[in-house]
């Protein structure tokens, strides 16, 4: 992995002192005011311009309308009470569905204004449940009407959507229609309009996701989920003293999590959603939060452990329909049917950016047999929702292994290398006692072909430039993660890799030291047993197994990584010159899995576990035809 995905959000997820400003993408909020959701024909004037509007219209408001009704006495007592009566009297033009009074009685309405009443005193508008799922949820922007033929997405107020027909809006009836006033058109209808969260909605709601909704709603100490003022939708009234008033401020809810995972309150797009219940979740974050241990001397370490350890259970739960059509409509739980994996939002779709993100094909966050017992679409307590479901988890079907524990993957030519070996000449400057150059493996001997052995295709040859001492290179290492058991690989080619008439074939000594903070943020380190490289062959040197770093260093943006692998030749100048051992070392990669992940039983061709790829297409091959 050369770079984490989503490294640079995270951090700023988890700083608390980072302004509440705009974030990437027009997506991460709940529009309440919706002034996005236009229709191609209307344009933002409509919203204010009584001329807009055709004429024949009876005299009055919409306000004035509803108050006069006898059989909207009720609507009208809560539209007075949450402060509709305003809106619904002002220039802006809305089309307003009316409950009469049977189906909205005096006691409905006064249960509905004393939830607003209670909810004024901890929640903004914009999260007030009865401005939300009731007032929002029968008014819309712009004026519509309907005729015989009609069949018409209307989007409400608070971004649902509803089908207008000739003779109903969603599943109520229409007992009057198109009656147009000064400001907008009435319909009165004969029952509420039912109100379908959508899946963040739902999540907030469900007392057996308490767990997760404090994490995507956390508004106080993390503030993941933050209203915002939008000034250019709003309306100006005046400038007063130099600062402008406004008449009807328009506010977006924004959640900054969505970035790292999808934007699963648009109403526009279909989503499922695997959801940890409670008991589920404490299981989860009592095993993970031991990975994302950090140093006490790191900044921010206690938000971005809290942060690290949820996402990686929530990153990797969230399926797009559009990304997953054939999977969401062939539901087997058929092993022996060959179907498509699941992809979750968080996967990689193009099989190089996989390789560049995560050093191989990797099927990160993609899930096989989604069907089968035990996949990922297993659960059996489903919730429908305004756009998607819910399917709520009391078993956890995601291997921590598919998602956030991963291989890493340092490749020798690639950018880690943080310093080489230097001396002091007789001038008193520094200079390096080795030379890196990369060699790319060659194809034109078959007999000897190491193009699917060695890793990216590529390795780095160290050149000594001073024949009589011995050298080093040392890598940083990025993303370990606390407490997990490594098994960590040292990886080198043979010169013939790259040159298959090559005659510098000795084998060399090498020794290695690992280094790695403690909790306490002091660098401490650990020698392994020094390694003889085989002479044309690729070497796999275990170096630690089951090793457990006690911090990590995930998502740390450092220019030296608090983890290195120091490589250096242990040779002596007698072997040299006998012609027994060389000081060139040719490193393919570091490697650190997952302790027990990796199969070198097959002659030195390579498997990944749990899934993902061979190294070698041509043992892949001959599994197929075996």
């Amino acid at each position: 992995m050369k770079t984490n995905l989503f490294s640079s959000i995270r951090k700023q997820v988890a700083k608390l002192t980072t302004p509440l400003a705009l974030w990437r993408g027009v997506g991460g909020e709940a529009l309440l005011l919706l002034a996005f959701f236009t229709a191609c024909s209307d344009t933002w004037d409509d919203h204010y311009d009584a001329s807009a509007i055709a004429t024949g219209m009876n005299e009055g408001s919409l306000w004035q309308a509803i108050q006069q009704n006898p059989e909207l006495s009720n609507f009208a007592k809560v539209l007075q009470a949450t402060g509709y009566d305003k809106q619904l009297s002002g220039s802006q033009v809305f089309t307003v569905f009316a409950p009469t009074n049977a189906s909205l009685s005096a006691d409905d309405a006064q249960s509905l204004i004393s939830k607003y009443q209670q909810q004024i005193l901890t929640k903004s508008d914009d999260d007030n449940e009865v401005l939300k799922e009731f007032i929002k949820n029968h008014i819309a922007l712009y004026n519509h009407s309907v005729s015989s033929a009609s069949n018409d997405s209307v989007v409400l107020m608070n971004g649902k959507n509803v089908v207008l027909k000739s003779d109903k809006v969603g599943g109520a009836s229409l007992l009057s229609s198109n009656k147009l006033y000064q400001n907008g058109v009435l319909f009165t209808i004969g029952s509420k309009l039912n109100y379908l969260s959508n899946v963040f909605e739902y999540i907030e709601k469900d007392p057996d996701l308490d767990s997760l909704r404090s994490f995507l709603y956390n508004q106080d100490q993390y503030k993941f989920y933050y209203r915002e003022f939008m000034p250019s939708l709003s309306v100006v009234d005046s400038v007063k003293d130099g600062q402008t008033v406004y008449m009807d401020s328009v506010f977006r809810q924004r959640n900054r999590l969505f970035t790292e995972l999808d934007f699963i309150n648009e109403e526009d797009s279909t989503f499922w959603m695997v959801a940890p219940t409670n008991a589920v979740w404490k299981e989860l974050i009592d095993e993970y939060s031991n990975y994302f241990k950090y140093p006490k001397n790191v900044e921010y370490a206690d938000s971005m452990a809290y942060t690290n350890a949820r996402l990686a259970i929530v990153q990797g739960t969230i399926f797009s329909k559009t990304t997953n059509r054939s999977v969401f409509e062939n539901q087997t739980s058929s092993l022996t049917q060959v179907s498509d994996s699941a992809m979750s939002e968080n996967a990689v779709l193009d099989y190089q950016r996989r390789s560049r993100l995560w050093g191989a094909n990797f099927n990160y966050y993609e899930y096989l047999n989604a069907w089968a017992p035990g996949g990922v679409f297993s659960q059996t307590d489903l919730v429908e929702c305004s756009n998607g479901m819910v399917r709520k988890a009391t078993q956890w079907p995601i291997d921590k292994l598919q998602t956030f524990l991963r291989y890493r993957i340092i490749e020798a030519e690639g950018d880690d290398i943080l310093e080489v070996s230097k001396i002091t000449d007789a001038k008193g400057d520094s200079i390096t006692t080795v030379t890196p150059i990369v060699r790319t493996v060659s194809t034109t001997d078959v007999t000897k072909n190491f193009e699917n052995k060695v890793w990216n295709k590529q390795f780095v040859e160290f050149s000594p430039t001073e024949a009589t001492v011995n050298h080093s290179v040392t890598y940083g290492i990025k993303d370990v993660l606390s407490e997990v058991g490594y098994d960590i690989y040292l990886v080198t080619a043979p010169a013939i890799a790259y040159n298959p008439n090559a005659t510098d074939t000795l084998p060399t000594l090498m020794r290695t030291t690992l280094s790695y903070p403690t909790l306490e943020g002091k660098i401490q380190s650990k020698t392994f047993d020094n390694v003889t490289t085989t002479p044309n062959k690729m070497d796999y040197f275990l170096l630690a197994e089951d090793f457990k770093f006690p911090a990590t260093n995930y998502d740390l943006d450092q220019d030296r990584p608090s983890v290195q692998l120091k490589i250096e030749t242990r040779v002596s100048n007698g072997n040299v010159r006998d012609g027994k051992y060389t000081r060139t070392m040719r490193i393919d990669c570091i490697l650190l899995v997952p302790h027990g992940t990796l199969d070198l039983t097959n002659e030195g061709y390579v498997r990944l576990l749990p899934h993902g790829t061979y190294n070698d297409t041509y043992l892949r091959w001959w599994l197929m035809e075996r």
